[in-house]
């Protein structure tokens, strides 16, 4: 709402604008309408900030259950096949949001020939639909595994995503919408089964998983290079194969949930 102006030009309007020298001036207007918004969020971060700065926390919610000496170890980290594959599915979840959100708009435009204000509020409610997915998922989690939970969301984003690619129009921008409402459950699950039973590794992996969402400034461009050789649609293949691949992680995840732990592990 706040950086589309609703202003579409045609190229014969943008040809008049160059004719008279005033296109720059234009363009420079466009641009600049970001300023305010990105002051105010900025604005937000840095409250936040001073609030988590100045905030005592209790030990105890740095406190890993776990009573063993030692430093932490990365190389440890590195034969633990659970946060190995915590890792990459984060990464190709951040990937998945971005660039499903990044392309959202352009997608929109290019299949149903709605101005980019309109595709911004239909953007907008896939946004609502995500920040609802998170309270329903924590309910289902009271009776389902999050492993299993996300398995099976992902599992439904992957015939989404096959109907957003296959149905370019209407019935693709609704299915890529919805995908947000699946997408909800993703980044704090992998996060959780990620760090599961690490012990003294436990804030190194953490670390190492916040970092995984390089996952957005990767896989989106990529998503990019596919739009301009082949088609938006088909770019919406990455985030597919992503889901594919979060569904494989989370369903073996849940299978070694069942079974037995052998106390010795720092994996399950």
């Amino acid at each position: 709402m706040f950086i589309f102006s609703g202003v579409e030009l045609s190229t014969q309007q943008v040809e008049a604008l160059q004719r008279g020298h005033i296109y720059a001036a234009y363009l420079h207007s466009e641009t600049m309408r970001v300023v305010v918004p990105y002051l105010v969020l900025a604005g937000l971060a840095l409250t936040m900030l001073i609030l988590v700065a100045a905030t005592k926390f209790p030990t105890s919610m740095t406190d890993t259950g776990e009573h063993d000496s030692g430093r932490s170890s990365i190389h440890a980290l590195w034969k633990s096949p659970q946060f190995l594959l915590a890792v990459a599915a984060q990464f190709a979840c951040v990937g998945a949001q971005v660039g499903s959100w990044s392309y959202f708009i352009p997608y929109i435009q290019s299949y149903t020939r709605e101005p980019e204000r309109v595709a911004g509020y239909i953007l907008t409610a896939s946004l609502v639909a995500f920040g609802i997915g998170r309270f329903v998922s924590a309910w289902l989690m009271r009776t389902i595994q999050p492993s299993k939970l996300m398995g099976i969301y992902c599992v439904i984003n992957t015939g989404l995503a096959v109907v957003g690619i296959a149905f370019p129009g209407w019935i693709g921008v609704g299915a890529l919408m919805l995908t947000s409402f699946f997408m909800s459950l993703l980044f704090p699950t992998i996060f959780a089964q990620g760090i599961r039973g690490l012990g003294v590794n436990t804030k190194l992996a953490s670390s190492l998983l916040v970092m995984a969402i390089v996952g957005g400034a990767v896989l989106t461009p990529i998503m990019g290079l596919i739009s301009v050789y082949f088609s938006l649609a088909i770019a919406y293949t990455v985030p597919l194969l992503a889901y594919i691949f979060i569904a494989f992680f989370a369903f073996a995840d849940a299978r070694m949930l069942m079974l037995p732990r052998d106390p010795k592990s720092r994996v399950f």
